[in-house]
């Protein structure tokens, strides 16, 4: 024995030295572990992140070559009203094939498809006199094959990683997603300027076939359920899953709290001009990007995201700390103000997104995952479509800025009533997890 400590000996090991303070600040940005982890996980995440980065070109060429052939915004308007349907219905069916079918050539199959689809648009796109109504055909069906074909997507790591692995997972690809999402339309305008639209369908083809390239050469992934179908009971059996799972249940609530009430972006046309003092085209821009941008901050800096717990804490969180900054956006008139608290409302509300993308992988059984992702697809798609309408109806009633005031209050009280009436959601326990 010592003399210092009676119950210490000789053979005692030495305490591990406590971690610099380089060290620490490393341990806070992203965590890259899934991409060592998993080489499929790294081929998907390569394929996915290139694909990305095509759909937001193309998401920016197809109203510009409406407009140049009808100079007419309502015609580009046109252009969301043939998404509406598709964004709503395709996921939820998309869902049970993700669970019923071998998933790797599923999406080489879409893909496929996909890259036809934009190879046309190209040929459309060279003639003399590029036809209108293709344009309209392709916001339909390209829109209804993405989202039949994301649940088969964003599930697949699930199968890839560890359950203590998706928080990282989830930020790796919302901070790629985000990088194209700012990236992708300044792309275009070079594409645009340079090789004329015709050549950024093209690249769009050479995205798709980048991601059959990757699939490829990953595993196959059957359905864990051998006795899975594509059938209308499937469906319903999807619906049905959700009957009394608060937790699942409580996570679609939530969006649908921040994205109906606390979601101005119809209003940001009519902000701009106020904070532009007349001449707000460009403030626009920034007005868009700024979310964008705090959600990519929120993913650099997302390394502890595995290390969280209470999950359902983390999201509740998250869209307050979004209700609160679109209060003080809706109050400013300044435009640095308002830009900061865009930028900060985007990180809340990528801190709720990775963990609620994480709960719907890891609370829920791998044979009905892809159905339940396809439902939160369709709640997604409809909650801004919910809030655009909700924000226009109340300044046309009220003001604008008594609109976005209002509606980021009463996305904090949502948080605050869920809290009340389903705490059980607040105390979700990421190593026990309950659907």
């Amino acid at each position: 024995m010592t003399d210092g400590d009676p119950q210490s000996t000789a053979s005692d090991p030495a305490p591990e030295p406590e971690p610099g303070l380089l060290a620490r600040a490393r341990g806070h940005l992203m965590d890259l572990t899934p991409l060592r982890e998993s080489r499929d996980f790294r081929l998907l995440f390569l394929g996915k992140s290139v694909s990305d980065l095509g759909d937001e070109i193309v998401a920016t060429v197809v109203p510009f070559q409406v407009f140049q052939l009808t100079h007419s915004t309502l015609a580009v308007g046109l252009l969301g009203l043939c998404a509406l349907v598709p964004v709503f219905v395709f996921p939820i069916i998309g869902g049970a094939f993700a669970d019923a079918v071998e998933r790797r050539r599923f999406v080489i199959v879409m893909h496929a498809v996909l890259a036809v689809m934009s190879a046309l648009m190209a040929v459309n796109a060279m003639r003399d006199e590029p036809l209108l109504w293709p344009l309209y055909v392709f916001a339909t069906l390209s829109a209804g094959l993405y989202t039949f074909n994301r649940p088969a997507m964003s599930t697949w790591p699930a199968r890839l990683l560890p359950p203590d692995l998706l928080p990282s997972s989830n930020a790796l690809e919302v901070a790629f997603h985000t990088i194209g999402a700012m990236g992708g339309p300044v792309l275009a305008g070079i594409l645009i300027l340079t090789i004329e639209p015709a050549g950024a369908f093209v690249f769009d083809v050479f995205s798709f076939l980048f991601v059959i390239a990757m699939v490829w050469r990953m595993k196959p992934s059957p359905p864990s359920d051998e006795g899975a179908s594509v059938s209308w009971a499937a469906i319903v059996d999807g619906f049905r899953f959700l009957k009394g799972k608060r937790t699942i249940q409580s996570v679609f609530g939530i969006d649908l709290i921040a994205m109906i009430f606390g979601f101005p972006m119809a209003l940001f046309p009519a902000i701009a001009e106020q904070l532009g003092h007349g001449s707000g085209a460009g403030v626009l821009g920034l007005l868009y990007a700024a979310p964008a941008f705090g959600a990519f901050l929120a993913t650099l800096f997302s390394g502890r995201a595995k290390h969280v717990r209470r999950q359902g804490r983390a999201i509740m969180l998250g869209v307050t700390i979004w209700g609160a900054a679109i209060v003080v956006f809706g109050l400013s008139d300044t435009l640095w103000l308002s830009l900061a608290m865009l930028t900060i409302a985007g990180a809340g509300d990528m801190l709720s997104g990775i963990y609620r993308s994480t709960i719907l992988q890891a609370a829920v059984d791998d044979s009905i995952r892809g159905r339940l992702d396809g439902i939160g697809m369709a709640v997604w798609a409809t909650g801004p479509s919910l809030g655009d309408l909700e924000s226009g109806v109340v300044a046309s009633i009220w003001s604008v800025p008594a609109s976005v005031v209002s509606g980021g209050l009463l996305t904090i009280l949502g948080v605050g009533l869920l809290g009340l009436f389903v705490p059980a959601f607040a105390r979700y326990d990421a190593k026990h997890p309950v659907p």
